[in-house]
């Protein structure tokens, strides 16, 4: 893959996202929000859903396909591919 291909494959407004750090979550291009709990959120991305599980997770922030998630992250899962 090219360095162009990458950086626009990097930015895709279809595909999830997902920046982790300590115990911080950032997510983009969040279409909805499936699911809550306090081990599991679920996302809705457009072309696939994503799931976080950990303990203690809270939605701290929600806006313009963003959303800011604390907590213990445990895993990430990426699935669903939707057909468009």
């Amino acid at each position: 893959m090219s360095f162009q291909e990458e950086f626009l494959f990097d930015f895709s407004l279809h595909m999830p996202r997902i920046l982790v750090s300590g115990k911080t979550a950032v997510v983009d291009n969040v279409k909805k929000i499936v699911m809550v709990g306090n081990d599991e959120i679920i996302v809705d991305c457009g072309s696939r859903y994503l799931a976080l599980y950990g303990t203690e997770l809270v939605v701290e922030q929600l806006e313009e396909e963003r959303m800011l998630v604390n907590g213990n992250l445990t895993s990430v899962e990426f699935y669903g591919e939707k057909k468009e």
